[in-house]
This record gives structure tokens, sequence and C-alpha cells, in this order.
């Protein structure tokens, strides 16, 4: 934690910052209801040939997350697990790794370090929050929540598929990987957001022949988003479950610091009211939030809104 943020008081006593109730020491994890831990990489948008700069993300939300304010002695107990360890980068600079080629399972090593940790907070009875990051994570977390359940379910709200066939893992493999691999049925895996012109046509019909519940960007409008989040929510039942939100899902105006964006998308609103929604389930078990990009980013315009995004889900 910056000194900054730990130094953060106001000059008012009836204010009460997230920091001054979130936890860090270790001894404190055993009484926590909720696990933050972030995966500060951008690998996998490097190896799709998407712009660099989510790997500064995971801090950068926290910075914004720390500041908001909540109720003195709130049941929400969040514990701080901090960054998943990319030492194999060899780099001072998060936007300077090193080529691929000179270390092609750096990638693969991370996801299962995250797999790992997430595993181990899930078996411990906790939500678990993840800050990337590039999209690829959304294997990693997955996985970990299909090796702790039996039966699970996932939502990507996105732009995009995430379903390319490719060699190597990267940020437009991750879901394709999870079916291929066995960890997620495609029948039970929802794309919310999905924008045709962002995707392949072979790529759309092959989820679809998979049994990939497909639900596109204009279809969902047209529905009305909150209704159409909560369709699939009753079709999750029981399962215990994964929502992803790749940030790119919303329009620029709201998220213009992404890894690829859009004028067109969800606005910030609407997704906020999807997170309202899922966190109402118990069986929410790991929320993910991907593609943040400082680097782009306008007046912090998006990593505050993805703090917005965290906050609902521990405390609205």
């Amino acid at each position: 934690m910056s000194d900054s943020l730990t130094s953060m008081r106001s000059h008012d006593s009836n204010d009460h910052w997230l920091v001054q109730e979130i936890l860090f020491d270790k001894s404190d994890y055993e009484g926590s209801t909720h696990v933050l831990i972030g995966c500060p990489q951008h690998e996998g948008v490097l190896r799709n040939n998407g712009r660099t700069g989510a790997a500064e993300a995971p801090n950068r939300i926290r910075e914004q997350l720390y500041k908001l304010q909540v109720k003195k002695n709130s049941p929400v107990k969040l514990f701080d697990a901090g960054n998943v360890s990319t030492d194999l980068f060899d780099s001072s600079e998060f936007t300077d790794f090193p080529d691929l080629d000179q270390n092609p399972d750096a990638l693969e090593e991370i996801h299962n370090r995250l797999s790992t940790a997430v595993g181990e907070f899930l078996r411990d009875g906790k939500k678990v929050i993840v800050l990337g990051g590039g999209n690829d994570i959304s294997y990693a977390d997955v996985r970990a929540l299909a090796e702790n359940e039996r039966e699970i379910a996932a939502i990507n709200i996105d732009a995009h598929l995430d379903m390319r066939i490719a060699d190597e893992m990267t940020s437009g493999t991750p879901y394709r990987r999870l079916i291929d691999d066995h960890y997620l049925s495609p029948h039970h895996f929802y794309e919310f957001g999905i924008r045709p012109e962002s995707n392949g046509a072979y790529y759309l019909e092959n989820a679809a022949k998979l049994g990939v519940n497909v639900h596109r960007l204009s279809d969902i409008l047209e529905e009305g988003v909150s209704p159409a989040f909560q369709h699939i929510l009753g079709q999750i039942g029981e399962r215990s479950f994964f929502l992803g939100l790749d940030m790119d899902s919303i329009q620029a105006a709201d998220a213009p610091g992404v890894s690829a964006s859009s004028p067109v998308g969800f606005s910030g609103r609407e997704v906020l009211e999807c997170i309202h929604q899922a966190r109402q389930k118990e069986n929410l078990r790991v929320f993910e939030i991907t593609e943040v990009n400082p680097k782009y980013d306008i007046d912090g315009r998006t990593v505050k809104l993805a703090a917005q995004f965290v906050y609902a889900f521990l405390y609205r």
C-alpha cells in the first residue's frame, strides 16, 4: 500500500475510507469474506498484437478503490493479497516486457500461479476478485473454479468471444482453451455483449455450433440490458459461477482506457446494474476485471469506473 493511501485522512471525523477497512496483514486473512488479487501483465495482449499497458491496471484500480467511502465495521471483510508474481519478466517497466520468443512459457507459468492462488482462496470459502491484466487470465480463474467445484458456469461480458484457435495462449484464446481442456461446458458458458463486427464470422458460427450461449450487443440493447442479464442468471441457477468483465465491452465515452476501445458498447451504468444483479447470488465465486489500460486513459476515467465496479460487487 502506498504512503499516500496510508496517510489518506479527512479533517472530517465522519469520513471513513475503504483503505481504513481493508485487511493487509496475513493474520487477518482467516476472518476475511473476500480476497482481492492482481495479475499485472499484458503478455497475452502482446501475443494477440494488441496495445500494451494493461499490466499497470491492478495497482491503478486499487488507488481509486481505496479512496471510496464505506460504513465502519462493515460485514464485508476484504483482504488484499497483493499481486501474482510476474518476475519471469526481467523488466522494471510494465510497458517494456521482453519479446515473447525469449520466454515462451512465461504466460503459462503466471497462469499456473494465479490458478493456485485463486484455488486456495476458493477452498477457504472466500469470494475472489481478480484484477488484470489481459483477458487471458480468464483461463486461470475459470480453471481454478472448475478444479474446486463439481459444476460451474461462466459469464463473459465482452465485445469479443475470445475463442480463437491458436497454438499458444493469447488474450483472444482463453475460453476456447477452457472448453477444449474440459474445464468449461459450452452449454454453461454465456457470452454477453458480443459485437459481430469485432469477431470473425467463422468464430461466431463455431461458437454457435459448440453450443455456447452467445448474446449479441444489438439483441441485448433491444431487450434491455438488465432483463437480458437477469435471464442468464436464471439459467445458471445454483451452479457456482465466474463473472468476467472485459472493459472493452463498455463504450469509449465511459471507458477510453482499454486495450481495444470502441465508441459502441454498454454504458458504465448498465454494467453496474449487471454487477448488482450478479452479486446477489451467493454462488458467484469469482469476479474478474480485465483489459483496463491506464496508458490510454483520460483523467483516470476507466480506472475509476473499474474501482466502482469492484465497490458495487462488495458493498452495493
